[in-house]
């Protein structure tokens, strides 16, 4: 029996930015951020692994793609276990295992022992934006998501940001330019990221039933199958806009460094400077577009034609960019030009995770940032092994041209296949013939 209660409708909601909502954002926040370095530490790290345990482009890219794998296996289950047993206890859970599991991937000798702590680290942030998802959806009317979303997302660039300068620097600390200790870093960051385990656990204020329903009686407890999600069209928008959309987003977490090492020849320090700026520029980026979005939603214009024109935006900017960086011949322009694809593609991902809060109805926003986020998972897949390959066999230019597609693609699917931002119009009967659907014969 479910021990959390669900929304049967979106539920009232504290008017205002109280202390309490403040709080709740620093903490999903610092955990997406968190998250964020203990991700993408290994592709900061991965031109030095791969000389130490002798692996090819391609090796590495499997070894990249490894938390793609759990990832995307984990998030449907992290959605359902968030709407049944609440982002408190799920979200802590998970966050100590992918901490644990990242600091374990110091300790890796060869190719299955990385692979391991790789899949165990997907596995433990898979539940991140189901949870966030969940909390966002039901604290926060959909007049402040927008800047709620812009706010705890900008944990993303925070880490990423973070990563290079921190990875790069705890590798020369215990090492040397020669030898750089990258078993110490990962150690050292996964324990380190405990502590946010604990101030979890010990200060989220966990949603109570009266604060669901405004002091009423209970709402019904309301388990959507996800066979009935699947139905509406809009969700699968969701899906294929979400999973191009991260194809290049991969493309720039994971091979970023090892463009600008091993297409444009930067050395360490070059390579930590580049690959911390497009990060840091999206810090003032994702909040400032939230904010925006909600300003001009604010105004009375149709929300959809407005949360769908600024998802589009960002995207066609993010593509030029990309393309444009490929074929740059200077080294330097084309680390700007991605710095402005990665600014408009952090720009897009507001709006996309701004979409399954919109489309959450009864209770499905842990479900739906589930979803959501397998699409990701998926492109968290085949992102890296595609661009490992290609690059290997044709050149990172034909890589850049496919990832710079893949956001066309996305953009196209928002202008002509969503239809809305707003909540799946999920009926009683919907749920019976679902229910009938999954009874066994009399």
């Amino acid at each position: 029996m479910a021990t959390g209660v669900q929304l049967d409708t979106t539920p009232p909601r504290e008017t205002g930015w109280s202390r309490s909502k403040c709080w709740i954002l620093f903490l999903v926040m610092s955990g997406t951020a968190i998250q964020a370095i203990d991700r993408s530490s290994l592709s900061v790290a991965n031109s030095v692994i791969a000389r130490d345990l002798h692996f090819s482009l391609g090796a590495m890219g499997i070894v990249l793609s490894a938390f793609g794998w759990a990832y995307f296996l984990g998030n449907l289950p992290a959605g359902r276990l968030c709407d049944r047993y609440g982002a408190k206890r799920v979200y802590g859970y998970g966050a100590a295992l992918w901490s644990v599991a990242s600091a374990l991937t110091g300790c890796a000798t060869g190719l299955v022992s990385l692979l391991f702590s790789r899949v165990f680290v997907g596995f433990g942030e898979s539940v991140n934006f189901p949870a966030a998802t969940k909390v966002i959806s039901e604290r926060f009317p959909p007049s402040e998501r927008g800047r709620a979303t812009g706010i705890y997302t900008t944990g993303l660039p925070i880490g990423f940001a973070v990563t290079p300068g921190l990875t790069v620097g705890l590798m020369m600390l215990f090492g040397s330019a020669g030898h750089p200790n990258w078993r110490m870093a990962f150690f050292l960051t996964g324990v380190g990221s405990l502590i946010w385990v604990v101030l979890w656990h010990k200060t989220y204020p966990e949603l109570k039933v009266a604060e669901v329903s405004g002091g009423a009686q209970p709402a019904k407890q309301a388990h959507i199958p996800l066979s009935v999600l699947l139905k509406f069209r809009d969700t699968w928008a969701l899906i294929v806009i979400k999973f191009l959309n991260d194809y290049l987003y991969y493309l720039f977490i994971l091979w970023l460094p090892g463009y600008l090492a091993y297409a444009r020849h930067f050395n360490l320090g070059q390579l930590a400077f580049y690959s911390t700026m497009p990060f840091l520029v999206s810090v003032f980026v994702r909040p400032l577009y939230g904010f925006l979005c909600d300003k001009l939603v604010s105004f009375g214009w149709n929300a959809t034609i407005i949360k769908k024109a600024m998802l589009i935006c960002p995207q066609i900017i993010a593509m030029v960019a990309v393309i444009f960086a490929a074929y740059a011949e200077s080294a330097v322009a084309a680390a700007w030009l991605m710095v402005l694809g990665i600014a408009g593609e952090q720009a897009a991902g507001v709006l996309i995770w701004v979409l399954p809060q919109d489309l959450a109805a009864k209770g499905t926003g842990g479900s739906l940032g589930g979803i959501t986020n397998t699409a990701g998972a998926i492109a968290s897949i085949v992102s890296p092994v595609i661009t490992g390959f290609i690059a290997q066999y044709f050149g990172f230019q034909i890589a850049l041209v496919i990832a710079g597609s893949a956001m066309a693609g996305s953009a196209l699917l928002v202008m002509f296949f969503l239809t809305k931002f707003g909540p799946l119009n999920i009926k009683d009967v919907d749920l019976t013939s679902s229910r009938s659907s999954l009874s066994p014969a009399s």
